[in-house]
C-alpha cells in the first residue's frame, strides 16, 4: 500500500513565513481588480525525488501530491485552523457559513464531519442515515482546458474512482480510494454506490453504508476533480501496464486550481504556470519550478546560494547546519508533527510465523536510540500508531527478553531480510539507509543478522502493495505514514487498508475492521474500535512504531511570504517574492 502518509492537535493552524495571511482555495474569490493581471517572478521549490505521476487519483506519495495540490481542487477543503479530529456527532447539514439544521428524515447515524470548508462545493447535506451526501457546487468555475465545471464533471470523476480496473485497481496505485471506499464496483464491500446529477448546481453521492467521516476524506488531494475532456482525450482511462505513466498523467493533467501544468522533464523539474482564469484569488507568482535535487547537501547549498527558494523533508544530516541564518537570510520553520515511522513485519514470511520471533524483534528495538541516531532534532519516540494519542508501548526495549524468546522458539542464527527505499527521503523516512543500519545493529545485539534489500521508490511501493511472489518478499520493511487530514486515526486506518499485503494479515479481518471504524461517529464506540485494532497490530506484532519525525521547511532569502499549513496542505497562491 502506498503511504503518502499525524497531525497533532498542537501547531495545527496555518503558519505564515513572512508578512501576512493570504487567501487559499475554498475562500470567496477576490474582486476582479484586486489581483495583478500577470504574476511576478518564478518560485523555485526543490524535491528529493520526481513525482510518481500527476494524476491525483493514482498517487499517494508526498512528492506527487505537492504538485497536484496546485493543479486540482477538491469538493471540500481543510479550514485554516484544522486540528486533529474525529468524525463529529453534528447535525446532518453543513453549509458554507457553518450553520446546521436537523434533517427529519435522517437517523442518529447521519452524523457529518464538520471539520471542512467549502471548495468546489459551497454547501452540503447528508440524508438517508448518512448514506447520501448532496453537494451544491460553485458557479462560474472552469477547468484549465476551458471545460465547464459542474455536476456532470463531478460524476465523471466519482464514476472513474468506482470503476478503476487493471493496474489502476492495485493497492499501491489507488491506495487512497481503497482506504476510504473499500473496493470497486465489481467487488463486495465497496462503500461507494454511485453519483447522480440533480440539476445545474447539485450532485448526489450515494454510499452503501453510513460514513460519518466522508467529508474530511474528500478533502484529501487524491480526490481532486479532473477535467473529463482532458481525461478522455489523453488516455486517462487506458488500462496499460502502469496508468500513472499515461499521456494524461505525465503531460496533460488538468484541473480547476490556481496553477496550470506546463512541462515535466523527468529527473530535472516540473513547470507550473499561473492560471490567469482561476475563479479565486490568483497566484502572485507567474511560474513555479519544482526541481528534483536528490542530494540533501546540494539542496542546502542551492538554498544558501539562492538558486532555489524552499524545500522540505530536511534530513538529519542537514538539521545541524541548516538553521535560520541572518547572513544568508534563510529561515527554517516547522509544521505540526504528523508522521509515523515504523518497522513492519510480514507474518506470512516463513521466518516470522512464530509469534515469539515477532515479539523478540519488537523487544530488540530501542526507539529512543533510533530517534537520536537517525531522526532530525525535535523528533519524538512513537509508542502507538496514532500520533498525538498516548498509550503504553506494547513491547518495551528488552534485549535480554528478546534473546530468551528466540531461545524458547528454538531459533538461533536467525537471518532476516529488511527492505527499505534507496535514494529517497520522505518526511516519514528522512534517512532510510541510516535507519536500516541502526535497526540492523540493534537486531545483531540479540543474535539476528540483517540482510539489506534496497529498492527504488516505485518498486518499493509496488512491493508493499502486492501480496504476490511471497517467497521473495522481505521479512521486515521500514516505512511510514503521514496524515493529510485532521482525522488523527488515519495513520491507523492506512495501515489496516494495506494490512493483508504488507503484513500478511487476513483480508477478512482488515476489511471488516475498517468497515466498522468508518461507520462509527466520534464517541466511545469509535474509540474502542480504534483501540482494539491498534492493540491487534501492536501485540501480534506486525508493526513496531519507531518515531514521529520533526517536519521542517527551509525558506530562502527571496521569499517574503509563504503560508505553511499542517498536513503539507500548502497551495502556493500565498507565495510573495522580493526582487
Amino acid at each position: 500500500m502506498i503511504r503518502a502518509r499525524a497531525g497533532l492537535a498542537v501547531l495545527a493552524g496555518t503558519l505564515l513565513v513572512g508578512l501576512s495571511s493570504c487567501a487559499t482555495p475554498g475562500t470567496t474569490p477576490a474582486p476582479s481588480g484586486s489581483a495583478a493581471a500577470t504574476g511576478q517572478g518564478t518560485f523555485v521549490v526543490a524535491a528529493a525525488v520526481d513525482p510518481l505521476s500527476l494524476d491525483p487519483a493514482l498517487v499517494s506519495d508526498p512528492d506527487s501530491l505537492r504538485i497536484t495540490r496546485q493543479i486540482f481542487e477538491t469538493l471540500v477543503t481543510l479550514p485554516e485552523g484544522a486540528t486533529a479530529a474525529t468524525p463529529s456527532p453534528a447535525a446532518s447539514t453543513t453549509t458554507q457559513t457553518g450553520g446546521a439544521q436537523a434533517d427529519p428524515n435522517a437517523s442518529a447515524a447521519a452524523q457529518v464531519d464538520d471539520a471542512v470548508a467549502p471548495g468546489l462545493a459551497t454547501s452540503w447535506k447528508a440524508t438517508r442515515g448518512g448514506r447520501t451526501y448532496t453537494f451544491t457546487l460553485r458557479q462560474g468555475v472552469k477547468f484549465q482546458d476551458g471545460t465547464a465545471f459542474g455536476p456532470s464533471a463531478v460524476c465523471v470523476n466519482v464514476d472513474r474512482w468506482l470503476t478503476l480496473s487493471g493496474r489502476a485497481a492495485d493497492t499501491d496505485v489507488s491506495a487512497a480510494y481503497q482506504e476510504v471506499f473499500g473496493g470497486f464496483i465489481d467487488q463486495q464491500g465497496t462503500r461507494l454506490a454511485g453519483c447522480t446529477v440533480l440539476g445545474a448546481q447539485q450532485v448526489r453521492i450515494d454510499l452503501t453504508t453510513p460514513m460519518p467521516g466522508l467529508l474530511t476524506q474528500l478533502a484529501r488531494p487524491q480526490f481532486g476533480i479532473q477535467s473529463p475532456t482532458a481525461m478522455a482525450t489523453y488516455g486517462a482511462y487506458d488500462t496499460g501496464a502502469d496508468p500513472r505513466a499515461s499521456a494524461y498523467a505525465t503531460a496533460h493533467p488538468t484541473g480547476t486550481g490556481p496553477f496550470r501544468f506546463a512541462a515535466w522533464e523527468p529527473g530535472v523539474q516540473v513547470v507550473l504556470v499561473r492560471n490567469a482564469d482561476y475563479w479565486g484569488a490568483k497566484a502572485s507568482v507567474e511560474r513555479v519550478l519544482v526541481k528534483t535535487i536528490n542530494d540533501p547537501k546540494a539542496r542546502g547549498d542551492a538554498l544558501t546560494k539562492g538558486t532555489i527558494d524552499a524545500y522540505d523533508q530536511i534530513t538529519p544530516l542537514e538539521a545541524g547546519s541548516l538553521t535560520t541564518d541572518p547572513k544568508t537570510n534563510t529561515r527554517v520553520t516547522s509544521r505540526a508533527q504528523r508522521d509515523l515511522t515504523y518497522l513492519g513485519i510480514d507474518r506470512s514470511a516463513k521466518a516470522m510465523q512464530d509469534t515469539r520471533v515477532r515479539q523478540a524483534i519488537a523487544m530488540a528495538i530501542d526507539p529512543k536510540a533510533l530517534v537520536v541516531r537517525t531522526m532530525p532534532p525535535g523528533s519524538q519516540v512513537a509508542d502507538g500508531l496514532m500520533p498525538g494519542r498516548a498509550r503504553p508501548r506494547a513491547y518495551s526495549y528488552d534485549p535480554t527478553a528478546a534473546k530468551r524468546l528466540l531461545a524458547e522458539a528454538g531459533v538461533s542464527g536467525l537471518k532476516v531480510r529488511i527492505a527499505y527505499p534507496s535514494g529517497v527521503q520522505q518526511s516519514y523516512l528522512p534517512a532510510p539507509e541510516d535507519l536500516y543500519v541502526a535497526v540492523a545493529d540493534q537486531l545483531k545485539a540479540v543474535g539476528i543478522t540483517a540482510e539489506p534489500v534496497a529498492m527504488s521508490w516505485p518498486a518499493y511501493l509496488q512491493m508493499l502493495g502486492t501480496a504476490s511472489d511471497t517467497a521473495n518478499r522481505p521479512d521486515l520493511q521500514l516505512m511510514g505514514v503521514a496524515m493529510d487530514t485532521p482525522e488523527h486515526s488515519s495513520t491507523l486506518t492506512r495501515l489496516l487498508s494495506g494490512g493483508a499485503e504488507e503484513f500478511g494479515l487476513a483480508s477478512t479481518w482488515t476489511g471488516s475492521t475498517l468497515d466498522g471504524i468508518d461507520g462509527l461517529p466520534a464517541g466511545s464506540g469509535r474509540d474502542s474500535a480504534l483501540a482494539a485494532a491498534e492493540d491487534r497490530l501492536l501485540t501480534d506484532p506486525v508493526v513496531v512504531p519507531l518515531a514521529v519525525p520533526a517536519d521542517r521547511l527551509a525558506v530562502g532569502r527571496r521569499v517574503k511570504e509563504l503560508g505553511v499549513r499542517p498536513y503539507a496542505d500548502e497551495v502556493w497562491t500565498s507565495v510573495r517574492l522580493s526582487g
